[in-house]
């Protein structure tokens, strides 16, 4: 087949992301790289993988770049391209082995496994076959790391191939979730914070607040709110916390106690179980009145334990925490879940479930 050329009816071909940047400076990203040479992402990856086609580089958000001139010369290498492009996606690809054999991925994956084993590291590598992917995932030292680029410089080109093919993941969710746990318990980095309500809606008050410092359990602030003139708190939520309109009569209002909090938890990043319903009601109820809720506010001074659960647990569903439903005793739970985000999840130990290889 003859390398295609960079004519206009080929730009014309390329949806507009991908023309301009054909036309401005001869790059593409891999979505817009595949499309070009008419192929699926995953024909493309063993394309990289085989050591076919390299990046030129990668974008500000780290995204591979491929030239286009790079795309041209692999159009002409003489490969089943009419197998490729037909091929359907619920098959083996006819590339599946265009980089060597899968068994000798494997080995290779193996062999890396071993060596950060062996530097005292606790590794381990899961095959998925579906996707025809390795994770290899490795819990985080006590000082933190070893990170990516560490691992990176202990595989075989056809490794570092791989990576860019996305054939091999180094630090999928469960490795993720573990390093980013180790990093919030570290000193000054986080604290854990939790309110309860009048209720869940946008009407509904805070009647309590708690946080605790991430990396030793201790109380930032602990205090009921009270929740506002001839507002009452329902039975049924009551039933929940256990928190009455009697305890709260004295407590002080949102707008004395907020600024405590802010002082409080300072800079930290903001955890909580459920982030999404914690930042919303401590910010609802300032805006209810007029006053500023400080970083409060900011989406990006939050993060979700429950999201990461979910991840580390390799699930989708969303899990209660099982604390007393007092503020105080959910961020103590929620804080104690963190500690155990650090570690390795059941359904990764060798115990209940061996490392796959692929077949073959």
């Amino acid at each position: 087949m003859q390398p295609q050329q960079m004519n206009i009816q080929t730009v014309a071909s390329i949806p507009v992301p991908s023309r301009a940047r054909a036309e401005d400076d001869s790059v593409l990203g891999p979505e817009q790289a595949a499309r070009y040479l008419r192929l699926r992402r995953r024909e493309f990856a063993y394309l990289v993988e085989a050591g076919l086609l390299a990046p030129v580089g990668r974008s500000t958000a780290g995204t591979l770049r491929f030239a286009v001139s790079a795309l041209d010369a692999v159009a002409g290498e003489p490969l089943n391209w009419v197998a490729a492009r037909s091929a359907e996606a619920r098959r083996p690809s006819p590339w599946r082995e265009l980089a060597g054999a899968a068994s000798e991925r494997a080995r290779l994956v193996d062999n890396v496994t071993a060596a950060l084993r062996a530097a005292g590291v606790d590794a381990w590598a899961r095959y998925s076959a579906a996707a025809d992917r390795w994770t290899l995932d490795w819990a985080p030292a006590s000082g933190g790391g070893p990170g990516r680029e560490e691992v990176t410089a202990l595989l075989p080109p056809r490794l570092v191939r791989a990576v860019d093919a996305q054939r091999l993941v180094l630090l999928g969710p469960v490795g993720q979730t573990m390093h980013w746990a180790h990093d919030m318990l570290q000193p000054d980095a986080a604290c854990v914070l939790d309110v309860e309500t009048t209720g869940l809606g946008p009407a509904d008050r805070v009647v309590e607040v708690a946080a605790v410092d991430a990396h030793d359990g201790s109380v930032l602030i602990d205090t009921l709110v009270h929740p506002g003139p001839n507002i009452t708190i329902p039975a049924e939520a009551t039933r929940v916390h256990g928190i009455t309109d009697s305890m709260v009569a004295d407590a002080r209002p949102w707008s004395a106690v907020l600024p405590e909090v802010l002082a409080a938890v300072g800079g930290r990043t903001l955890l909580a179980y459920n982030s999404d319903f914690d930042r919303r009601m401590a910010v609802g109820h300032a805006r209810a009145l007029g006053v500023d809720p400080g970083r409060l506010h900011s989406v990006q001074a939050w993060q979700c334990l429950m999201k990461r659960r979910s991840m580390w647990l390799g699930t989708t569903t969303r899990l209660r925490l099982g604390g007393r439903h007092r503020a105080l005793g959910d961020a103590v739970a929620a804080r104690d879940l963190l500690l155990s985000l650090r570690e390795r999840p059941p359904h990764t130990l060798p115990a209940t479930q061996s490392d796959r290889k692929p077949p073959g």
